[in-house]
């Protein structure tokens, strides 16, 4: 018995180890041909300041004896579908992007194992590829970003940040609070991607939200990034580059109607420290929440996502129907959410470090910041009733889109009449398809797929010991 006990103790810990880490394996030792690709060393430079611009059609064949689990493509601009070919048998798959800047690619979900030599393609045009990894099997790193997109209708909060590094800085501590700590569907929409002025600050926005616990892709708006000195400058300034303020305020009012957010937050009406851009849209957003839920306003957009009335709409320093956030509790990873902002998400904006340290300089605490506090903002417009001091943004909102409770049918109060069962013929069957490949969940999950594996082991180890002669047995 006590032989059985160690057997049983041994395998029961095989089941409760950790998976194994994927290795990152990059580098141009695993490439075995190309074509199309300028500078092929470069995709491994871990450099997303430049970018190879692979032609249509160009391919990267990668060779792994110990087979190749994921990739992850970090593209400079929205790019198609990528091809991916396993040379050994010839079979391939086309994969969507998604139009992800950052597209993590699950090899072994594509095939159902782990191919040793694998081409990847680009045959919807030239694709700008800044930086291309590869993993062995195993839990991924943290930093491996695989983004999820909020369905239609399907957010609780909408924020709407002018830049990158805005929401990192005057709206520190929301996003790890909603999105990394309570799980809510976060959209963050940036009015502008700063591609007129730079193409890398793009990365430097998703970096800085996946590191601070936002998983869903955000929107980066087409509008060009100038600084402007006032909100009429700002207006000004898009009207002679060719964009009317309704196209401005349409922008807005259709992201309010796609993801119907409970809740949107904006920034300040004065531009925390006056620039016009902040300016313009805080003002386009109380200006989008008042006719988004028209639907003879902008009725294309009505047709295609419904009206759409935000609950709630906060601004940040908006001095009427005040509300004070806590971004100093700690978390369940042991920080704050203030400081996983400004420790963990700002840092990310490195072209901004130097220009905007200043704002958490000296302030140890979200209580702290005096100047533009992120604690502080305002209720600009509600349908469910003014904030009672709780500080909490969903206050009022518990249960707001459930569906309702289905109803009992009326009690039936004459016998139904005699029936008689139709005929029935067995349903056809057709065989399952197997379903496109798509992101996959964390990994760590597929840890879970050798626990059978184990209780076989454990049943063939049993039956051979209970079949072995007690003579045997030394106790």
């Amino acid at each position: 018995m006590k032989k059985l006990a160690a057997l049983f103790c041994m395998l029961l810990l095989l089941c409760l180890a950790p998976a194994a880490k994927a290795e990152d394996i990059s580098g141009p030792g695993l490439v075995a041909d190309s074509s199309g690709i300028p500078a092929v060393e470069a995709l491994f430079d871990m450099d997303l300041q430049t970018a190879q611009r692979c032609r249509e059609d160009a391919g990267l064949s990668l060779y792994s004896e110990d087979g190749i689990f994921a990739l992850y493509l970090v593209f400079d601009r929205e790019y198609g579908f990528v091809t991916l070919t396993e040379e050994e048998t010839g079979r391939s798959a086309a994969i969507s992007t998604g139009g992800l800047l950052h597209f993590y690619l699950d090899v072994q979900a594509c095939f159902g194992y782990l191919p040793q030599e694998l081409t990847i393609s680009f045959p919807t045009g030239e694709a700008q590829v800044n930086e291309l990894r590869v993993f062995s099997a195993g839990t991924l790193p943290e930093w491996v970003q695989r983004w999820e997109k909020i369905p239609a209708g399907e957010a609780d909060l909408l924020l709407l940040s002018t830049h990158g590094d805005d929401e990192q800085l005057f709206f520190a501590g929301l996003l790890p609070w909603y999105a990394g700590e309570q799980g809510k569907r976060v959209q963050v929409v940036y009015f502008t991607d700063h591609r007129n002025l730079t193409a890398h600050r793009v990365h430097e926005m998703l970096d800085g939200l996946w590191a601070v616990g936002v998983r869903d892709y955000p929107v980066f708006g087409p509008f060009e990034d100038y600084y402007t000195f006032d909100l009429e400058d700002a207006y000004r300034f898009y009207e002679d580059s060719g964009c009317p303020r309704q196209a401005l305020l349409s922008f807005v009012t259709e992201q309010l109607r796609r993801y119907q957010p409970l809740v949107a937050v904006g920034h300040d009406v004065e531009g925390e420290y006056g620039h016009g851009m902040h300016q313009l849209t805080a003002d386009l957003l109380m200006q989008a929440v008042e006719i988004s839920g028209d639907p003879e306003v902008f009725p294309e957009q009505a047709a295609q996502y419904g009206a759409w009335q935000v609950p709630k709409t906060y601004l940040h320093l908006y001095p009427e129907n005040p509300v004070v956030m806590d971004w100093d509790i700690p978390m369940k990873n042991g920080m704050t959410a203030y400081e996983v902002s400004k420790e963990l998400g700002f840092p990310c904006h490195k072209s901004q470090i130097r220009d905007f340290a200043w704002y958490f300089r000296g302030a140890d605490r979200a209580a702290d910041v005096e100047k533009y506090s992120p604690c502080r903002y305002g209720l600009y417009r509600t349908t469910v009733g003014e904030d009672t001091g709780k500080g909490d943004f969903f206050q009022h909102l518990e249960g707001y889109k459930d569906p309702p409770a289905p109803t009992e049918p009326p009690a039936q109060t004459l016998p139904p009449p005699e029936t008689t069962p139709p005929e029935t013929t067995p349903p056809e069957t057709t065989p399952p398809t197997s379903p496109e490949p798509t992101n996959p969940a964390p990994t760590a999950e597929k840890a879970w797929i050798f626990i059978p594996a184990v209780g076989t082991a454990l049943l063939t180890i049993l039956t051979t010991f209970f079949n072995t002669p007690a003579s045997k047995e030394k106790f």
